[in-house]
């Protein structure tokens, strides 16, 4: 399992930058608007808790994810 430190460098370097150009996209948002919204965002407070999972899915789900009231997630597949 992830360790909170390792999931902070992965949201860092690798899923939040490719999420807030997701987001931007979806809502024609500039950059620091969209990066605003996706942190104080639930969304945002879930993908932090490694116990969740989230960090495995793709930027584009969980873009879908971050638009949906309330938040709606995919059920695991086996």
């Amino acid at each position: 399992m992830m360790n909170k430190n390792q999931l902070s460098a992965l949201l860092g370097v690798c899923i939040v930058p490719q999420v807030v150009s997701e987001i931007k996209g979806l809502y024609d948002n500039n950059e620091e608007t969209a990066i605003k919204e996706l942190y104080k965002s639930e969304l945002f407070e879930k993908l932090q808790d490694p116990a969740t999972g989230l960090w495995h899915l793709s930027a584009k789900t969980l873009a879908q994810i971050y638009v949906t009231t309330p938040l709606e997630f995919p059920e695991e597949q086996s």
